[in-house]
């Protein structure tokens, strides 16, 4: 039977995966144990697709595909910048090694330069070490039986740091998509109130100017085609219903939260044809007024979508 604290905590794993979360976000996180000591720091920014950039030791590349592995495992959208750093003296064994025959090459040269030129001198010990590659200093990888295990843990820290700063992030995001989603339900009912005015105000209009034109050969039946016309290329009962729609899909997605980056960069598209449709057969400036606050709300969402997750 499992423990209650292990229900306790993928209860409340899942939970937080369901919330809306930005892309942009930052983590730390560092832990030392038995001499060895780990620092990771984790920065992610607005991406298509999931992506990691990671900086660290050569001697750990080895754990690269591991720690991209255990950051994958919350991410799912985004371009994250991730440094790994360990002690030196924890990674690396530095050793000294002098190439003996090299040396005595060296000497025997010096010796027979004296002999030859009838030079003067001794070569001292700080000269030995001025030689060129006689003495050198060799790196070996420190083997640590526990490191992969401290650093993925270290990685784990910082992506719960990272993920908490994108989860704040997302709140306010999702806060302000739905501000404007009420204001463009809002404009959308207006536009809707407006619609049967345009008809008749363009009925008036078009009455005038046939009597004008035909004086008293008055034709109704021309008339009422006009406006019949006029009625079915000026008609958005469609786009409303679909706004409406979208409205409604939007509320659904975000509330569902998880990575819906995608779905609502979508209706935001769809939002903005729908609302080009309604600017392109309005016939009255009213509606093209609303039209336009419309377009700059949804512009905004835009700003603000492309950046969730």
């Amino acid at each position: 039977m499992p423990k209650a604290s292990s229900i306790f905590d993928e209860s409340i794993q899942n939970w937080v995966c369901f919330m809306i979360r930005s892309m942009t976000g930052f983590g730390s996180a560092s832990k030392a144990e038995d001499g060895l000591t780990v620092a990771v720091e984790l920065k992610s920014v607005n991406y298509r697709f999931k992506e990691v950039n990671a900086r660290m030791p050569r001697p750990l590349l080895y754990l690269e595909d591991k720690i991209k592995q255990t950051i994958f495992k919350h991410i799912q959208r985004g371009r994250l910048e991730l440094f790994v750093s360990v002690d030196d003296e924890a990674l690396i064994s530095r050793k000294i090694q002098v190439d003996w025959p090299l040396l005595e090459e060296y000497m025997k040269t010096a010796d027979e330069l004296k002999d030859r030129y009838k030079l003067s001198g001794e070569i001292t010990l700080h000269d030995a070490f001025r030689f060129e590659h006689v003495i050198q200093i060799e790196e070996e990888p420190v083997y640590h039986e526990h490191l992969e295990r401290v650093l993925l843990e270290t990685v784990e820290a910082a992506v719960s740091e990272l993920c908490s700063m994108r989860e704040a992030e997302g709140a306010r995001l999702k806060d302000d998509c739905l501000q404007h989603i009420a204001k463009l339900e809002k404009l959308t009912g207006e536009i809707e109130a407006l619609a049967p005015a345009v008809v008749d105000h363009y009925r008036e209009r078009l009455e005038s100017r046939l009597e004008e034109w035909s004086a008293d050969r008055f034709d109704e039946s021309r008339l009422l085609t006009e406006v019949a016309l006029f009625a079915d290329r000026s008609d958005i009962t469609e786009e409303v219903t679909r706004l409406k729609s979208h409205f409604r899909q939007f509320r659904d997605i975000c509330e569902a939260g998880g990575a819906s980056g995608r779905k609502l960069d979508f209706l935001v598209q769809e939002l903005n044809r729908e609302a080009n449709t309604i600017g392109s057969k309005a016939n009255d400036h009213r509606i093209t007024k609303c039209v336009v606050e419309m377009k700059s709300s949804i512009e905004k969402i835009k700003e603000q979508v492309q950046n969730i997750e």
